[in-house]
């Protein structure tokens, strides 16, 4: 029996691959898609870079499910190990699918509004466009609510999300008041690293396509086109 949160959850995914097509984020198939791809690669390494990574350090990804996301691949090509990495989802089908891609990953479909984990017992907590599309208030206050618990004190929470939603409906960009909101950035926690990402999908899919070339000059130069942000939080306490 689905839940209220697994049944929103899944109509979303529908109707966003409903419209855009399946074929929307595959780098193979769709032009517009690799330079999107590369910036988010790039954004999540330089600011996986400022971190003090051991060999042991524990990373969970909220919302993480599908198994095909982008911060997945890139932890395993920063040569993490698929038993350093665990990950949870709302949506059993996503699950079951990232099990087969990833069978030696700590896996677990639940609801991350009440998660299992121990308190404390990770080095950094993720997400990856997660709460962009989490229109919840309620959700999404307790999921950031669980992701600080789950973290180790002093451990950090990255953020690897979209900062403009441009009112459209379902969408509820993760600005930089939502996050102080949700994160307590100056109580709970405090800002550790931004990095620029993707360029907002109209821009960056064209320039992907026709002018690649282009690409990173477009982000250096002109930041706030970047709609896509990697924030990195460390937890006070």
């Amino acid at each position: 029996m689905k839940n209220a949160r697994e049944t929103e959850a899944q109509a979303y995914y529908e109707n966003y691959y409903g419209k855009k097509g399946n074929d929307r984020n595959n780098i193979l198939i769709n032009r517009g898609v690799l330079f999107q791809n590369l910036a988010f690669r790039k954004a999540l390494v330089e600011a996986l870079r400022t971190l003090p990574i051991t060999k042991d350090f524990k990373i969970l990804d909220v919302g993480s499910g599908s198994g095909t996301g982008d911060a997945f691949l890139q932890l395993l090509a920063c040569e993490f190990h698929p038993n350093q990495l665990y990950g949870i989802d709302i949506i059993p089908e996503r699950i079951e699918k990232g099990k087969s891609l990833f069978p030696n990953m700590h896996l677990t479909c639940d609801d991350a509004t009440n998660m299992k984990y121990e308190s404390c017992y990770f080095d950094m907590v993720m997400e990856s466009t997660m709460f962009v599309s989490l229109i919840d208030n309620k959700a999404s206050v307790e999921i950031a609510a669980e992701m600080l618990r789950v973290t180790k004190p002093k451990g950090y929470i990255m953020l690897i999300d979209w900062r403009y939603d441009f009112g459209r409906p379902g969408y509820n960009a993760l600005s930089q008041k939502r996050t102080k909101d949700l994160f307590g950035v100056g109580t709970k926690t405090k800002v550790h690293c931004v990095k620029n990402g993707a360029l907002l999908p109209p821009i960056g899919r064209f320039l992907s396509a026709h002018a690649s070339p282009l690409y990173f000059l477009v982000q250096k130069t002109l930041p706030f086109l970047a709609g896509q942000v990697t924030t990195v939080l460390q937890k006070e306490v």
